[in-house]
């Protein structure tokens, strides 16, 4: 198997875990600073996935409960920021959630993952590039540099969503 993308999917591993081990008890800074470590990797990687094709016309869409309440809860008021949607072509400042960002993110990244853990690595791989090139790619995009601001700006290292309400 390719380097990168055996690195890839470890790193697709650990941020999954990541967003799974989310509790009541899960610092937003910690939290946000592991994921600002993983992004960018998991980004760089899935930029080099090599272009296979799908052994199937199907796209996963697993179900399993989107993690989206769980990391809101935790980010609590820290959750929304704002950007231009296309940086490119748009002017309009919209409102964004980095858990909405985050969750995406996972989805984009576990449903290849239990093609992948079934065998069906050509569609996981192949998945896993679209997703990269295409939604999952924006949202890791948009996520790091509100991430960024808040880890290396704004967010207190002790701040608790439960404790400090919302």
């Amino acid at each position: 198997m390719d380097k990168n993308l055996e690195q890839f999917i470890a790193l697709s591993r650990e941020y999954i875990s990541t967003i799974d081990e989310i509790s009541d008890k899960t610092m937003p800074y910690d939290f946000l600073s592991k994921c600002l470590l993983l992004l960018p990797q998991i980004y760089a990687l899935g930029l080099q996935i090599p272009n296979v094709e799908s052994e199937t016309s199907d796209i996963s869409n697993s179900s399993y409960p989107s993690p989206m309440s769980s990391i809101m809860r935790v980010l609590g008021k820290y959750d929304l920021y704002n950007e231009v949607f296309d940086p490119v072509f748009d002017e309009e400042i919209v409102t964004s959630s980095i858990s909405d960002d985050l969750a995406d993110i996972y989805k984009d990244l576990k449903d290849p993952l239990i093609n992948y853990d079934f065998g069906k690595e050509n569609d996981a791989v192949w998945e896993w590039r679209f997703n990269i090139l295409g939604h999952c790619g924006d949202h890791i995009v948009d996520a790091l540099r509100a991430i960024h601001r808040l880890v290396n700006d704004h967010m207190p290292m002790d701040y608790n969503a439960n404790e400090n309400g919302g």
